[in-house]
């Protein structure tokens, strides 16, 4: 079997690691944090928000390393972040702690063992199939979506949330540290050719690296930034708050959690049928389908009444997630090239930083003026617009 596809399981598991006991888990441990430092919905979700200006900070240098150096050593550094993160969170004496936590270790693992370092690890090994690649990895965020939060309420249940916690922290470990060491940077480090393809009959084209002033003056950049900027502003603000957000309307904390493992499930089968449409059709079409599953979703919140329309909100949020990694990491390589891929991805998150920076906790500002998460909610479907109208103007190679 091609090698290539071992990286595909490797990639499938810390990001199940990284994104479930981080992204989906987090509305799972803001509610016992926010109990135990008595702290308001806006403050719960600060968390997050540190986290995600930390990332926006640091990720164009990351990128430039990945695009330098070993992804092995990159991804053991996020792996280590993610498990000392837990812990020092486990010993946090008041609320101010929580989101330097965050923004120190947790976006760590978040960018090292996320999408950053397996888009970029994909991209370099598969050509024909990138899309269904990186479709079948990404799958592991929506199983880590779905194990985690009823696993960290269990053990929230089962060992009050400190001791929870470093057992989090140990176990992710435990499990990212194998699957890492098997990582290999390119398909040339083991003479192969992408997709396990025979030696092309002539001199292959590869894309030159770009500059920065290059890419920062392609259009393309800014549109794609754009776009995905709303896509995840909106979509990191509805995870964050969704737990807050289904007990307040009267659910069971196991029912509320069930949500978000809702989304996951959805999401296996958003990752592979957008992995496979991403190798096939027009890209910007398949993203504006992931847009208008989140819109849907978001109605649904909206003017349900009952916790099936809970359910059937997430349903259709978790199978616009299945789109957004896959094809937005084969948007990247088909508009700049694999060469440049861990570069563009990390310029492109400063600019997406501010618009998922603010998402979580302004959800949560509206909640704690208005009581209500409605007027978040319409605000999400404005943005949601904003965002599908700029589609049509990113421009593909072959209409350049």
């Amino acid at each position: 079997m091609f090698y290539g596809w071992w990286l595909v399981g490797v990639a499938f598991l810390v990001l199940m690691v990284s994104n479930g006991s981080i992204m989906y888990s987090y509305s799972v441990v803001a509610v016992p944090l926010g109990e135990a430092f008595n702290a308001s919905r806006m403050t719960m979700m600060l968390g997050m928000t540190g986290m995600t200006l930390a990332g926006g900070l640091i990720s164009p240098f990351l990128g430039g390393l990945i695009d330098r150096g070993s992804l092995r050593g990159m991804m053991l550094l996020g792996a280590l972040g993610l498990a000392l993160g837990y812990v020092l969170l486990s010993v946090t004496t008041a609320s101010w702690q929580v989101p330097l936590v965050y923004a120190g270790l947790m976006v760590l693992g978040i960018n090292l063992l996320g999408p950053l370092t397996t888009s970029t690890l994909l991209a370099r090994w598969f050509s024909r199939r990138r899309g269904m690649a990186l479709g079948v990895a990404a799958v592991g965020t929506s199983v880590g979506g779905f194990v985690f939060p009823p696993l960290v309420q269990w053990l929230i249940d089962s060992y009050e949330w400190r001791n929870a916690l470093r057992i989090l922290g140990v176990g992710t470990l435990l499990v990212t540290l194998p699957a890492v060491w098997l990582v290999s940077n390119r398909p040339a480090d083991r003479g192969l050719h992408p997709d396990g393809d025979a030696p092309p009959s002539g001199p292959a084209f590869v894309p030159p690296p770009l500059s920065t002033s290059a890419l920062l003056r392609d259009r393309n950049f800014w549109l794609v930034a754009m776009a995905m900027g709303l896509l995840f502003g909106v979509y990191s603000a509805l995870l964050a708050n969704l737990v807050p957000f289904a007990l307040g309307v009267g659910a069971l904390a196991e029912r509320a959690a069930f949500l978000v493992s809702v989304i996951a499930l959805a999401g296996i089968v958003g990752k592979l049928s957008f992995g496979a449409i991403a190798d096939r059709l027009d890209l910007r079409a398949a993203l504006a389908a992931s847009m208008v599953l989140v819109l849907s979703g978001v109605s649904c919140y909206l003017v349900s009444e009952t916790y099936a329309g809970l359910v059937i909100g997430s349903a259709s949020l978790g199978l616009a997630a299945g789109g957004m990694l896959p094809v937005w990491g084969s948007l990247l390589a088909v508009l700049f090239g694999a060469a440049n891929y861990g570069r563009v991805m990390g310029l492109m998150n400063p600019v997406i930083m501010p618009l998922t920076l603010i998402g979580p906790p302004l959800a949560g500002l509206i909640y704690d003026t208005s009581g209500s998460y409605g007027a978040a909610f319409v605000g999400f479907i404005g943005v949601l617009l904003l965002g599908l109208v700029l589609l049509p103007f990113i421009r593909l190679p072959r209409e350049a």
